[in-house]
């Protein structure tokens, strides 16, 4: 009989130890707050570069402007804007009557001329030295003759607006029927394939730049691509007016990208090899020291850092934090030490 109330009362014990202990564990589970969500980083060494940054325009290395050269009516034209044009082919003509009669006239005045020389040569009595012809030429009238032909083939030549270079029509401003007159605006040819950024910088700045840079041109119309250029000329001046110059990047070409496009530039002046680099975001302020909080075990761990150049989004640290390390990027303002962390990147 006592061994079976032992039995029974130990029983009973097991059953409420049991029952205490599952009750601790829900108590404890209550009181450990939810994991807060954050993006984190890892840290990683790599090269930091420090950077100008400015806002420009895409523009086109090289421009042509189309202007007419006599008086007429213009009988040809492009079709529309973006017309591909190869260099020295014709993209305006204009007419004029007048220049094609004098150059009619030229020709049969040279062609009597030089018929005269000829014959003049032919018959001449002695030596026909370089004086002989020269005065010969002087006597028939072909030397004023050849230069009056060269004259009026200039002016017909005129009459064609041709491309300089390989090119398209970015604008017609002149169509086929028109009259127009000498210095009168046709369109303008642009190089869609040679392409430069140009962006202002302060006094400054400017000083920091040099030709030869590396440079990260960004191009919001692009999706953000971004393309490696390289500075190819600083103002040599300083605008008094705006204390600013001139700095203009060579872009290479890539699909789509046209003269007028907005860029993001960020003109290298410095490389850092062997970094240890996070981004910036990760750096706060707090009793005016810059910290990070990095995730340790679930948890986001306080820690003092000091800190290097920065650019380009990332900051190097010196101090306090080692490769592969992960950093809170976001969701980390009012966190507090060792509060648990669940990472959603």
């Amino acid at each position: 009989m006592f061994r079976r109330i032992s039995l029974f009362m130990l029983a009973i014990t097991f059953i409420l130890f049991s029952g205490c202990a599952e009750e601790e564990e829900v108590e404890r589970e209550a009181l450990e707050p939810s994991p807060l969500p954050v993006t984190a980083s890892v840290a990683s060494i790599d090269v930091l570069y420090e950077v100008i940054t400015s806002t420009g325009r895409i523009t086109s290395r090289r421009t042509q402007s189309l202007t007419a050269q006599i008086q007429g009516e213009v009988v040809q034209a492009p079709e529309y804007a973006g017309e591909e044009f190869a260099e020295g082919s014709v993209i305006f003509r204009v007419a004029s009557g007048q220049h094609a009669s004098n150059l009619s006239a030229a020709n049969s005045e040279y062609r009597n001329a030089e018929a005269l020389y000829q014959f003049e040569i032919d018959n001449y009595r002695g030596e026909v030295t370089d004086g002989v012809r020269s005065m010969l030429r002087q006597t028939t009238g072909l030397e004023s003759a050849s230069s009056s032909l060269a004259s009026a083939r200039t002016q017909y030549g005129n009459s064609a607006v041709s491309a300089g270079f390989n090119g398209v029509v970015s604008d017609v401003t002149a169509q086929e029927g028109m009259t127009v007159y000498p210095g009168s605006p046709l369109g303008t040819l642009v190089d869609p394939w040679t392409l430069q950024v140009e962006v202002d910088l302060d006094e400054r700045q400017l000083a920091q730049c040099t030709a030869g840079l590396k440079a990260f041109v960004i191009i919001p119309s692009l999706n953000d691509t971004v393309l490696v250029g390289e500075v190819r000329s600083v103002s040599p001046v300083v605008d008094p007016n705006f204390r600013s110059g001139t700095v203009v990047v060579d872009v290479p070409h890539v699909p789509n990208l046209r003269p007028g496009a907005t860029a993001r530039t960020e003109i290298v002046f410095a490389e850092h090899e062997g970094s240890l680099i996070i981004p910036e975001q990760a750096v706060l302020i707090r009793d005016d020291r810059p910290m990070v909080f990095r995730v340790l075990e679930g948890h986001a761990d306080w820690v003092y850092v000091t800190l290097g150049p920065a650019g380009r989004g990332y900051v190097a640290i010196t101090e306090n934090l080692a490769e592969g390390e992960s950093v809170i990027t976001s969701g980390h303002y009012s966190l507090a030490h060792d509060a648990p962390v669940a990472i959603v990147n």
